[in-house]
């Protein structure tokens, strides 16, 4: 039925259509937005939102996997880590997990088999470079869309037990497709995401876990042993698999090296098929193997898109994702700007304190929108945009503004008397450094100020947002590290100038005089 025929309850702005799994960390519902887009809504457990830790961890991921962009994997389209309930909103994927695909009409062969590997290869591909490690991938967690693998549930359910163990010592989630050094304790990397693709590629291709059933205690002793079932498996994938799921995690090849090993294996005839790597087919369903009754199952077999995304003619793959920019980079180049900021405040306070002041008060208003996800985002222009289109943020900002700025004041007030006193008690002249520095911190704790993160915020989303690729990226950390080398060494070096209201240094050195007499009476 048309989803707004269904009854309406309200997370954040997204209107909840139905349940449609639970996990240990939170509950999945279908939900629309406010422009009637279909999204994956996970909405954290009551027990965790007390947590000051988890949700400090799981902003940190979810700020690291907004950045993973790929057809093949969910991404994040939102997240609100600050509401009473916590929630993250996944692309919604409509289609039918792998196991279910594959216990329906039985293993893969040939082409299908192929766009599974493939797929989930580059999918690792795109969550890695992001920073990002899945630690639970496995069939129920892959969705098929038109032939080709949908990657759900990364990264966000790990928040508070990487480990996936418990503390009654049942494994939450499949067993059988666990890395040996989750089961020994270790910290999870990138290996145990190439383990997992190993141990789905190989239920895909079989049919079965490639360390078979039975007993929790049966499945971990065949892990530990690192003696996979391979029995079927096509000749020229078996050497890959086998890498792939060695004990050792030093031993596995990267994401990277698996796709592109994958790629140019002879996988045999594929069965006929009509649907591509990545778009639709009028038989599809028939051809893939997919159950035209099949539904997802699992607790977070909810993400799925209403529709699937385009791609290369049949029988071919996508071309590798271009490289993307980690987000720490943007991160540093956000402080160059800010840094760049608070030394021309330093030269010239007159002019430069109005502009950051402003600056400041546009950034916040622009986080404020982009966080009420009252408007779209798709590049630099709507995020520059998003204040005029969003017109109550800039009365929000306002109002958030004005307590910074006395936060801001206090701190410059501070700076600049403690250095008049010791330029008195020390018989030191030092108009220009009160008038430098005072100005300086004012300019810091308003931009980057302790617990001040809006700007930053936005500033760092409009900068990866102008710079995506790594050439743009170094290109404009190449400018802004001259233009701030240059405006820090004028700060440093050059006495502030007054313009337009004239020189004022004589007036501080009179004050350091009149504090130097009160010191000495």
């Amino acid at each position: 039925m048309p989803v707004e025929d269904a009854s309406v309850e309200k997370v954040g702005p997204y209107r909840v259509v139905a349940t449609l799994g639970e996990g240990g960390m939170g509950v999945v519902h279908r939900a629309v937005d406010d422009i009637g887009r279909e999204v994956a809504l996970k909405v954290v457990r009551t027990e965790y939102t007390e947590d000051t830790t988890f949700r400090r961890r799981l902003a940190r991921e979810v700020d690291t996997m907004r950045r993973v962009r790929s057809p093949y994997v969910a991404e994040v389209l939102d997240a609100d880590v600050a509401a009473e309930r916590p929630y993250i909103v996944t692309r919604f994927i409509d289609g039918h997990p792998l196991d279910g695909v594959v216990r329906a009409a039985g293993p893969l062969s040939g082409g299908p088999l192929a766009r599974v590997a493939v797929g989930l290869a580059e999918a690792l591909v795109a969550i890695h470079r992001a920073g990002v490690v899945h630690r639970d991938l496995k069939p129920n967690n892959v969705m098929m869309v038109d032939g080709a693998p949908v990657v759900i549930d990364f990264g966000i359910a790990h928040g508070m037990d990487a480990t996936r163990l418990t503390q009654t010592g049942m494994v939450v989630g499949t067993p059988g497709y666990l890395g040996p050094e989750i089961i020994d304790g270790k910290p999870p990397g990138p290996e145990v995401d190439v383990y997992g693709w190993a141990a789905t590629v190989a239920f895909a291709a079989t049919g079965r876990a490639p360390f078979g059933g039975g007993s929790l205690e049966a499945v971990l002793a065949r892990i530990l042993t690192g003696n996979p079932d391979l029995d079927g498996v096509p000749p020229s994938l078996e050497p890959l698999l086998r890498m792939a799921l060695a004990r050792d995690p030093e031993a596995r090849p990267a994401a990277a090296e698996l796709a592109g090993r994958v790629r140019v294996l002879d996988l045999g005839a594929p069965p006929p098929i009509g649907a591509t790597a990545m778009g639709p087919s009028a038989d599809a369903a028939g051809r893939t193997g997919t159950p035209p009754n099949s539904r997802p199952s699992g607790p977070f077999a909810a993400a799925r898109a209403s529709e699937p995304p385009a791609g290369p003619p049949s029988g071919s793959f996508p071309p590798h994702p271009a490289p993307r920019v980690a987000l720490g980079w943007y991160k540093l180049l956000a402080y160059l700007v800010i840094l760049t900021a608070v030394a021309v405040c330093a030269v010239a306070p007159v002019v430069g304190l109005p502009v950051v002041v402003a600056g400041a008060w546009y950034l916040r208003a622009g986080d404020s929108a982009v966080r009420s996800r009252r408007t779209p985002v798709r590049g630099a222009e709507d995020l520059a945009l998003a204040p005029l289109r969003v017109p109550e943020s800039l009365s929000r900002s306002t109002g958030a503004l004005v307590p910074a700025l006395l936060y801001a004041g206090v701190a410059a007030a501070v700076t600049a008397l403690a250095l008049l006193v010791w330029s008195a008690t020390h018989s030191l002249s030092w108009p220009d450094a009160v008038a430098r520095w005072s100005a300086a911190v004012f300019a810091c704790v308003t931009l980057a100020g302790p617990g001040v993160m809006a700007p930053r915020r936005q500033l760092v989303r409009l900068l990866s947002a102008v710079a995506q690729r790594p050439r743009q990226a170094a290109s404009v950390g190449l400018c802004l590290a001259g233009i701030t080398s240059l405006a820090v060494a004028a700060g440093w070096l050059a006495r502030p100038r007054w313009w337009p209201i004239g020189d004022r240094a004589g007036a501080i050195a009179e004050l350091t005089d009149r504090i130097a007499t009160l010191l000495n009476h």
